[in-house]
């Protein structure tokens, strides 16, 4: 196997494919190719990829389709990240990849050498966090607890009040980082950067989205909140109670 991983690439264009399995294998990645969709999930579980580049015109089955498959799958599996390599490059297509758990969107015609750049970050945000010493807060373990949250992010898991939150990967994600920072305001734009590492037209509402399905699905609680600053951003505001 190769240093640096496997990569999944999912691409009914045979000369796209190519051109993506020479830049990867220059890269050190090992590169599979699918050109149907059918196969996803059955490679998925039996080759265990770092990645998953996944078009989202296949001829069998819409991209949109397995990205949320593959977020269904179990755990880890569910947490592969997924980069959509697709020719929709519209705002709402992008925003819809987002919100169904994708973690980097690419539009073609693309630079191979930029897509290897996109595929390293994402990699790197995918097994590197640093955030600032804050609760309690594991040394060795992706792990952060602050009044009745805990967030672990290596088993990409959320607890409150001693029950499991069903939560998206870059669900998590977001709400790992805003705990990390508490009192601390970021705009959309900087949690674009921060959380998705990507910016594009339009791209602050995935934002917005994301923070309002936190708050739905973590409910109210008297201890913590995610507060908005209008016009502003956002920060994870900590109760101090007299």
């Amino acid at each position: 196997m190769s240093s640096e991983g496997k990569v999944l690439v999912v691409d009914d264009e045979p000369n796209i494919a190519e051109v993506v399995r020479l830049y990867l294998e220059h890269s050190n990645y090992e590169a599979i190719l699918l050109p149907r969709g059918q196969e996803v999930l059955r490679t998925i579980a039996a080759e265990k990829p770092n990645l998953v580049l996944l078009d989202i015109m296949l001829p069998d089955i819409s991209g949109y389709e397995l990205c949320d498959q593959i977020r269904k799958m179990e755990a880890p599996l569910h947490q592969t990240p997924i980069i959509f390599l697709t020719a929709k490059g519209e705002s709402i297509d992008k925003l819809r990849g987002f919100n169904l758990g994708v973690d980097d969107y690419l539009v073609k015609p693309f630079d191979p050498n930029e897509l290897i750049a996109r595929i390293k970050a994402v990699l790197r945000r995918t097994i590197q966090v640093s955030p600032e010493p804050t609760g309690t807060q594991s040394a060795t373990r992706k792990w952060l607890e602050i009044g009745n949250i805990v967030i672990d992010l290596e088993q990409y898991r959320v607890m409150v009040g001693g029950k499991r939150v069903e939560l998206t990967p870059k669900e998590i994600e977001l709400l790992y980082f805003l705990t990390s920072h508490p009192s601390r305001v970021f705009t959309r734009e900087d949690l674009l950067g921060y959380v998705w590492n990507f910016d594009f037209s339009g791209g602050t509402r995935t934002v917005d989205a994301h923070v309002k399905n936190l708050r739905k699905k973590l409910g109210q609680h008297d201890s913590w909140n995610i507060q908005t600053l209008w016009g502003i951003g956002y920060s994870f505001e900590v109760v101090q109670h007299a």
